[in-house]
């Protein structure tokens, strides 16, 4: 399994869609979306780890039976990786899941139809060449959604207390109504992934991409703590899904600063240890802080103010969150090595590796003690 999550992970970076202008983009969106006319000018590409997401300016959609509101809207056009769009079964989940938390009144992006009188789909088709062999094509999976307003939260050295309660709340809110889906799609059950915290041991078979051997050493300590106390226990932590990634670049907040306005990319979406997704958000939203137990004790109080974690799952918290920096780090270097000319994929490098050596020095139990008393 861990091999298989490993080759997958590599094949991602080989399959990413090939790069294509903003005009490119558009053309491509309004035939399998019939979308209006769009200024390409104005169009964005985002940062992406493996796919490639472009911002829409207003629009309107040009067919009857669209399921996007009538009123012009900005639209995000996400080509999916070559992974991805082999397992479409796994993107129908995702789309299963970002409507249940709509319908639950969490705001994640919308999936939106494709321009077919005769298929309900959200899912869409393009060609494009490949990444390594460009005189050869292949098709890659696209979807369309509706815009979230907000900023990211991004890596600041400092926020407003509210912010961090705010974004703890939300996750927290967010998980409970992902506690009630009434069927787990089995793409999602299934799912053997890279980004599942459960997979740590994999990463040893990347430490060669890690430089430093201080870097190299540290990566080697919390995987063999992994393997001693979260690896017996992974069976009786309890299961959800999980959005997975709820990081500083994911979570939408509004200009003021104090309230999140949604959260976007179900990417690396998948059932398993519903402990693992505060864990990951507050290893995110510790990076680069002047005070990154002050953020991280907020964010706990909001969280457990709508979900409270079992006794099992404290205990393991200070592990987890030090288990994801070293997939972050872990994974950037890889990812740096097979695309360096992506500074996007160096955004937790640094920070990642400086939080990391300040927790394990601190310890569990003092990490703990802050957690539960924010100031």
């Amino acid at each position: 399994i861990l091999k298989k999550s490993a080759a997958e992970e590599e094949a991602r970076k080989d399959e990413k869609p090939h790069t294509l202008s903003a005009e490119e983009a558009v053309t491509k969106a309004r035939e399998v979306y019939g979308l209006g006319n769009i200024d390409a000018a104005a169009v964005k590409e985002l940062d992406s780890y493996d796919d490639r997401n472009f911002v829409f300016p207003s629009t309107t959609f040009t067919f009857d039976g669209s399921s996007a509101p009538p009123s012009t809207s900005p639209t995000i056009f996400k080509i999916h990786n070559g992974v991805e769009s082999d397992n479409p079964a796994l993107i129908e989940a995702h789309n299963a899941v970002l409507q249940h938390l709509l319908s639950g009144g969490v705001t994640v992006p919308e999936p939106l139809r494709v321009n077919s009188s005769s298929s309900p789909s959200v899912i869409g088709w393009i060609t494009l060449p490949k990444l390594r062999t460009p005189t050869e094509t292949r098709k890659h999976a696209v979807r369309l959604f509706g815009y979230i307003e907000g900023v990211v939260v991004g890596q600041t050295a400092s926020e407003k207390d509210e912010l961090w309660r705010d974004i703890g709340r939300f996750v927290g809110l967010m998980d409970q109504k992902l506690l009630m889906i009434p069927e787990v799609p089995a793409a999602l059950r299934g799912r053997v992934h890279m980004w599942d915290l459960k997979n740590i041991p994999a990463l040893s078979g990347f430490k060669q991409y890690i430089e430093d051997e201080s870097r190299q050493k540290l990566q080697q300590r919390v995987i063999a703590s992994f393997l001693e106390r979260v690896q017996p226990k992974i069976s009786v932590l309890r299961s959800a899904v999980i959005q997975n990634d709820a990081n500083e670049m994911n979570i939408l907040i509004d200009e003021t600063r104090t309230k999140v306005t949604g959260i976007i990319d179900f990417g690396d979406c998948l059932e398993t240890c519903l402990v693992f997704e505060i864990a990951i958000c507050l290893a995110y939203m510790m990076l680069a802080k002047d005070d990154p137990l002050q953020a991280a004790s907020h964010i706990y109080a909001g969280y457990t103010s709508e979900l409270a974690l079992t006794e099992d799952e404290e205990d393991l918290l200070h592990l987890l969150v030090c288990s994801r920096l070293v997939q972050s780090v872990t994974m950037s270097a890889f990812s740096s090595f097979k695309d360096p000319t992506n500074e996007y994929l160096k955004l937790t490098a640094t920070s990642g590796w400086t939080l990391l050596a300040m927790l394990e020095e601190m310890g569990q139990e003092e990490f703990m003690r802050r957690l539960k008393n924010p100031k």
